[in-house]
């Protein structure tokens, strides 16, 4: 016990803090949570590519502040489920993502035609293309529309899935070159 004593003496009477990761983390969402907000209350102009002609659905929209890129929203789906992926840019690089994904499927033992219906949210904040925060709600429930009420509810889980969201962010990136419906087809089926 005296070591620790002695240990957190020092550190403080050298002027180290002992929180530095973690405040250092918390400033960066709070300038995230900041950028997400001011891109959420501007007035942006938008550009919008449709997918309805296939077995999936896509529409890709691109919201722009002047001629800079600061919001794009992914959304696909086919008969079992569907997400909306959406991607927040500062000076050309990704600082967030928020998706909302939701599906079903039959219910083995829930009798004939029985669902399960399930809800996912993730938010990934992101410095220097480095993910610094992952968080995520999920929900299942054999009434659908018990699923949104339920996500509201849930908390958010802070989560280590540097795969998924590395993926995430990497489709937002390829994302930024799709202009034309072709190249949304493309990347929908690649």
């Amino acid at each position: 016990m005296k070591l620790l004593s002695t240990t957190i003496a020092l550190a403080l009477s050298f002027g180290f803090p002992l929180n530095t990761r973690a405040d250092w983390i918390e400033d960066a969402v709070k300038q995230i949570r900041a950028d997400y907000n001011a891109t959420e209350s501007a007035s942006l102009t938008k550009r919008s590519i449709k997918l309805d002609d296939g077995p999936e659905v896509a529409e890709l929209t691109k919201y722009y502040r002047g001629d800079t890129l600061v919001k794009m929203v992914f959304t696909s789906g086919g008969d079992h489920g569907a997400a909306t992926d959406q991607y927040y840019f500062k000076n050309g690089q990704l600082y967030f993502i928020y998706q909302s994904a939701g599906g079903w499927s039959f219910d083995p033992s829930g009798g004939e035609g029985a669902t399960i219906d399930t809800g996912r949210e993730q938010r990934i904040y992101f410095q220097d293309n480095k993910v610094i925060r992952h968080l995520v709600k999920e929900v299942k429930s054999r009434d659908g529309n018990m699923i949104k009420q339920l996500l509201a509810k849930a908390a958010n889980t802070p989560t280590n899935d540097p795969e998924g969201a590395t993926s995430l962010g990497n489709a937002g990136y390829r994302l930024l070159n799709v202009t034309t419906r072709q190249q949304l087809e493309n990347f929908l089926y690649q």
